[in-house]
């Protein structure tokens, strides 16, 4: 096994191990001490939780990664922003697609989208949608696309394994039946699909992350004008 390799799958269960691990277990301690948190403080804590996360995923574990391409993203930024947009273009456009091909099977998949222009913003909501509009599409993004990225060269290999993996982590998170849900993590699969061929194309994650926040922000507003 090559180095690199080693590496990347040393990376990658050790960022997957540290979001598990604070997904199932977070509020479960901080109870053991007498800690429990309702409306505004849980949201708070649960950012607290995320950002945790990252710091450790993206700052520590993938480091050298995500910032080593920092100056080359700012020297093509006007072009990583078009393909950003582009690739959230393809990526809605398969969802719609996907959704009006298996309502001819009579099955309804959730498409993920929150409508967050047509909702009041308090200060609850102003902490949710940092959580689910940035820090996450970063998190999902440094673990599915470049982890696996960094450990299967092969592009058609990486994209398959990238989607996939996250789907069963979905699954295995969730504790969901795989024979019932797998169809409807179907969008996800996609989504991770298309982000793991643009990073193999660019070679930039900040493409990436771009291109999740705006898919995930901007995603039900454009579908909205669609069906």
């Amino acid at each position: 096994m090559k180095r690199d390799a080693l590496r990347g799958i040393i990376q990658f269960i050790l960022s997957l191990g540290i979001v598990i691990i604070f997904e199932l277990f977070f509020f479960s301690i901080l109870g053991r001490f007498g800690l429990h948190f309702k409306d505004n403080a849980y949201t708070i804590m649960n950012l607290v939780k995320y950002i945790i996360e990252f710091i450790i995923v993206g700052v520590v574990i993938y480091h050298g990664d995500i910032f080593a391409g920092k100056e080359n993203f700012k020297r093509s930024l006007f072009s990583s922003i078009i393909i950003s947009l582009v690739t959230f273009i393809v990526m809605v456009v398969f969802t719609i697609i996907l959704q009006k091909v298996l309502k001819l099977f009579d099955i309804t998949i959730s498409n993920g989208f929150v409508n967050y222009f047509n909702e009041s913003l308090t200060m609850n909501r102003a902490l949710e949608i940092v959580i689910s509009c940035f820090i996450k599409p970063c998190l999902i993004c440094s673990i599915f696309v470049l982890g696996i990225s960094n450990i299967i060269r092969k592009e058609v290999v990486a994209i398959l394994t990238s989607g996939i993996g996250y789907a069963i982590f979905l699954i295995l998170l969730n504790h969901l039946p795989i024979d019932k849900t797998l169809v409807f993590l179907l969008v996800d699969v996609i989504n991770m699909f298309a982000l793991t061929y643009l990073y193999k194309s660019t070679g930039n994650i900040y493409t990436c992350f771009i291109t999740y926040i705006i898919y995930i922000m901007c995603g039900s507003l454009l579908i909205s004008y669609v069906l």
